[in-house]
């Protein structure tokens, strides 16, 4: 994802936001269940930089999600913004993975980027998106929608109306881009909206634009999309800054944390050295027992 990349990381603020009293009030108010999941992964499987350091040297491209299952336990599907899968990809694809593997896909730009959200294409192609949802059937994660960068605060109604049609039982979770958003009496707002509705603010952090790095926050799930290079020493420190956070977050009532890691194009495999620095410190926050991922450059 270039969203956000900057040519110097040296020159970033990575500190994470304090809660604002909305959120806290929001999160307080969740029943707690204590029935804690961290859903982790990246944004695609089919990265050929993969094979010898997170797949055995040998593996063909018809088994690659077959070994990213294998390591990871979900996936933002990005390639959906291209267009819904047809109905024999998606067995093919909830055929190659574990039971409790998870598939976050992202709403079709078709739907996201049109002048209007809610015409009858965006209506058709979105009623198509949730089929293809429903045949994910208990291996749908979280589904999210990536707003475009012109779709403006002024476009209120039309958000509304975008979650009105929306159905209730599919898990959806939202990003924006435009500015115009993280101004403070419009992003109280669309907190309240996302609050009522059961919507997901999605959490992009990413060095170049630090106002989309938010914690309006509005039931159980945190949502992360998080841009870094595992080549600059910010990504422990963000590690670690990570944790803290989501600690605060898990005693206020977080429960199903999704962290999707995006690294740069040239460098998707130091994804790997990322989870393994990751990992521990989310085991021992929640007490579970998360494998350390298995480094096929070793192997």
């Amino acid at each position: 994802m270039k969203f956000g990349q900057v040519d110097d990381l040296d020159l970033v603020d990575f500190s994470l936001p304090t809660l604002d009293k909305i959120t806290k009030t929001n999160l307080s108010s969740l029943r707690k269940d204590n029935n804690l999941k961290f859903y982790f992964g990246a944004p695609g499987w089919s990265d050929v930089k993969y094979k010898g350091i997170v797949y055995p040297k040998n593996t063909p491209a018809k088994k690659f999600l077959n070994e990213y299952a294998n390591q990871f336990n979900s996936i933002e599907v990005n390639s959906t913004r291209y267009g819904t899968p047809k109905k024999h990809i998606i067995d093919r694809w909830v055929n190659s993975v574990g039971d409790d593997f998870k598939f976050s896909m992202k709403i079709p730009q078709v739907v996201t980027h049109r002048k209007d959200i809610n015409d009858y294409t965006a209506k058709i192609k979105t009623e198509e998106f949730i089929s293809a949802v429903d045949q994910l059937g208990d291996k749908s994660g979280i589904n999210f929608a990536v707003m475009a960068k012109y779709f403006k605060s002024s476009q209120f109604k039309e958000l509304e109306s975008f979650i009105n049609f929306w159905p209730i039982d599919a898990p959806l979770a939202i990003e924006f881009r435009n500015p115009s958003w993280f101004e403070d009496s419009v992003r109280e707002e669309w907190q309240e909206l996302f609050y009522n509705k059961n919507i997901i603010p999605v959490i992009t952090d990413t060095p170049g634009r630090r106002d989309v790095l938010h914690f309006n926050l509005t039931n159980k799930h945190l949502f992360i999309r998080y841009v870094g290079d595992f080549n600059h020493p910010s990504d422990l420190t963000r590690i670690e800054l990570w944790t803290e956070k989501i600690s605060e977050l898990v005693n206020l009532g977080i429960e199903n944390i999704w962290f999707y890691v995006h690294q740069p194009g040239e460098k998707r495999e130091r994804i790997l050295f990322f989870y393994n620095e990751l990992i521990p410190n989310i085991n021992k926050l929640l007490n579970t027992k998360i494998p350390l991922l298995n480094n096929y450059s070793y192997m």
